[in-house]
């Protein structure tokens, strides 16, 4: 009779060894399963359908001033009450609409009389303020002119209600404000500039 004997090569995985191994990768697969599960039901919590929702969903008493939506990612201004007016990013995640974070503050003045009159920034990314006659004037950022949003079109209404009607919302986004180093308010129709405020880091 013939007896085989088994031999493993030095350094190999025994039998028990690779148990312990395929126990291990089980055992970590749920509980990566598990944490991606509770993460899933809480951005679920926070995701919504149109990015609108996402911001009213934190504040629904805000009356929204939308800038730009694209495929995934939403820029809206916003004003609380008639003096309150403020910024929102929202961003489209896996589950949907998801609302960055908000800035607003105490009333910022309204540039009039063709003079500053203060403006709000939104971390190291946007500068936005309030401007009579947006028609004829423009604000620049050194040599780039801002974006401009009429009130009166987009609040309707409740621009008359809130004494908005000729007044513009104003902006610059950037990727680093900090490089802008001087604001000049513009007669569009004359190239005129009325004023210019040093820009604040």
């Amino acid at each position: 009779m013939v007896i085989y004997r088994l031999r493993f090569k030095k350094g190999g995985c025994t039998m028990k060894q690779k148990s312990k191994l395929f126990i291990s990768i089980i055992a970590l697969s749920i509980g990566l399963i598990s944490v991606f599960t509770v993460w899933s039901i809480s951005e679920i919590k926070i995701s919504y359908d149109e990015p609108q929702e996402a911001l009213l969903a934190e504040n629904e008493d805000a009356i929204l001033i939308p800038a730009y939506v694209t495929e995934d990612k939403a820029l809206f201004y916003f004003i609380t009450d008639s003096n309150n007016i403020g910024a929102a990013k929202i961003n489209k995640g896996l589950f949907g609409w998801k609302s960055d974070y908000q800035v607003w503050n105490e009333p910022i003045g309204t540039i009039s009389d063709e003079k500053f009159n203060g403006y709000q920034k939104y971390g190291d990314e946007i500068i936005f303020g309030l401007m009579e006659n947006g028609e004829e004037l423009t604000v620049m950022a050194d040599d780039i002119p801002a974006n401009k949003i009429n009130l009166k079109g987009s609040l309707y209404d409740e621009s008359i209600e809130m004494e908005l009607e000729n007044v513009y919302l104003w902006y610059f986004e950037s990727d680093n404000l900090s490089q802008i180093n001087e604001l000049s308010l513009i007669n569009q129709n004359t190239n005129e500039e009325l004023d210019t405020h040093l820009y604040e880091n």
